[in-house]
């Protein structure tokens, strides 16, 4: 039996490290097909597969789907420096309906100081349509990152 060689801690991760991490460790990703796909200093692109179950009475994607999309982006480029972060303040606009395909939601740090930091997202289809756009301020912890260093094996399956 070979024992598993640890990764590196969160801060001090490259940044596919640091995309597998928030990939393995969001439970709420494996259940609902959320993914962070790219990632950079202050910023971040996650998608979204629309499921049946993200749909509203009108068949389009509920409200409350892309306001978890537009915090979560938000909240992983905050989190991209090493550092949780918690959020303050979320604004969001509606501003098209989406009722299926891949939502593509970006991040990008507008300003960030020692304990707060402000991000936009904009949440798009596939077809580059504008579905949604966000502001959120996040709250800049003291406290670094800490995800388990061993790699997780977890499939949507342990979530339904």
């Amino acid at each position: 039996m070979t024992e598993q060689k640890l990764r590196p801690p969160f801060i001090e991760a490259d940044w596919p490290t640091k995309i597998e991490y928030m990939n393995e460790n969001e439970n709420f990703y494996h259940s609902d097909g959320l993914e962070v796909v790219e990632l950079g200093q202050g910023w971040v692109h996650m998608v979204m597969p629309v499921q049946k179950r993200h749909l509203n009475l009108q068949g389009h994607v509920h409200g409350g789907w892309l306001a978890a999309l537009i915090g979560q982006a938000a909240g992983k480029a905050g989190l991209s420096y090493g550092y949780f972060v918690t959020p303050e303040q979320v604004s969001l606009n509606y501003h098209n309906s989406c009722a299926g395909g891949v939502l593509h939601a970006v991040a990008k740090e507008k300003n960030r100081g020692k304990h707060l930091g402000i991000y936009t997202v904009d949440v798009r289809d596939e077809a580059d349509l504008l579905i949604a756009s966000g502001t959120a301020t996040l709250y800049i912890q003291d406290k670094q990152v800490d995800f388990p260093r061993e790699r997780r094996q977890i499939s949507a399956q342990d979530f339904v």
